[in-house]
């Protein structure tokens, strides 16, 4: 599998593989800080190294916690040939049918029932996501979160740690909840919500 990242959501999706199969990893980074990750996987730069790669391994995800930067990574391994390889955590909790589409899901995240997510997301350890809950494409859920449902989050949308989206509540495109924020209202597109 293709990780797209090598800094630290990169180093963490890694891991859960790692701990879950014996599937070959490669790092994919245009401006990598190291060549090497726990001193077996390799870091790739080269364009048409990776397509190579591709060849016989076509999964990816994209594991850079910026959502726009994340975007446009998935779209330009789409282009090139991969396909999109979710990153689930069997240490957590789904009722949800999730689609292969790079979702990371990280260990102690529960998923309840009518969930449905976009592209690219990241969902954070120890998050839980109640029912019904709509996640668009390239959201951050970062650790300790509750999204209560019903709930629809927009894309692009950034959940700061620790927070808490009460139900029937739309969080607008672009959004930037502050970690600790408990939501109690909509949240408008690019707007940042702080309480």
């Amino acid at each position: 599998m293709i990780i797209v990242g090598s800094g630290s959501a990169g180093k963490e999706t890694s891991g859960i593989i790692m701990l879950q199969s014996d599937e070959e990893i490669f790092f994919f980074d245009n401006n990598p800080k190291e060549n090497l990750i726990y001193g077996k996987y390799h870091v790739i730069s080269n364009i048409k190294k990776i397509i190579e790669i591709i060849k016989k391994d076509n999964k990816f995800c994209v594991a850079i916690g910026h959502p726009r930067i994340r975007a446009r990574m998935f779209n330009f391994m789409l282009e090139i040939g991969a396909k999109p390889a979710n990153v689930v955590s069997y240490k957590s909790f789904i009722l949800s049918s999730i689609y292969e589409n790079a979702t990371i899901i990280q260990p102690g995240v529960c998923i309840s029932y009518d969930v449905k997510i976009g592209k690219s997301n990241m969902i954070h350890a120890n998050s839980v996501i109640g029912h019904k809950v709509e996640i668009g494409d390239f959201v951050n859920i970062s650790p300790l979160c509750s999204i209560i449902g019903p709930t629809k989050i927009d894309d692009f949308t950034y959940i700061g740690t620790g927070s808490i989206v009460n139900p029937g509540l739309y969080i607008g495109k672009y959004s930037y909840i502050t970690p600790g924020s408990i939501v109690k209202r909509d949240v408008k597109d690019y707007e940042t919500y702080e309480n």
